[in-house]
């Protein structure tokens, strides 16, 4: 029988934060990506992505509310969409093996 390979044009990275078809990742595949502690999640989304000077609401990330979270819980933890390139520049910046790898 013949396996039948997917064939990708991901970076490895691209791969590991569940890029999609447009280009974008969330903040929460981010952060597990990064193995952070998930108790200072929000703080990490104030000073990384809503308050970083150099990223554009609705350019480089959007606010979101899964529709999966909005199912179960009235009060959901707000997600952000990311484009690819600043996934990667929060990645680069992580003083850890994860951003390690994301430099390399």
């Amino acid at each position: 029988m013949e396996e039948v390979q997917k064939v990708t044009n991901q970076t490895p990275i691209e791969i590991a934060l569940g890029i999609d078809e447009n280009g974008m990742t969330t903040a929460k595949m981010l952060y597990v990506f990064l193995g952070m502690n998930q108790k200072n999640y929000s703080r990490w989304v104030k000073n990384n992505i809503t308050g970083n000077e150099f990223a554009e609401e609705n350019v480089d990330y959007w606010a979101v509310f899964p529709e999966e979270d909005r199912k179960f819980n009235p009060c959901p933890t707000q997600d952000y969409k990311l484009t690819a390139s600043f996934a990667k520049k929060l990645s680069m910046q992580q003083k850890n093996e994860r951003g390690e790898q994301a430099r390399n």
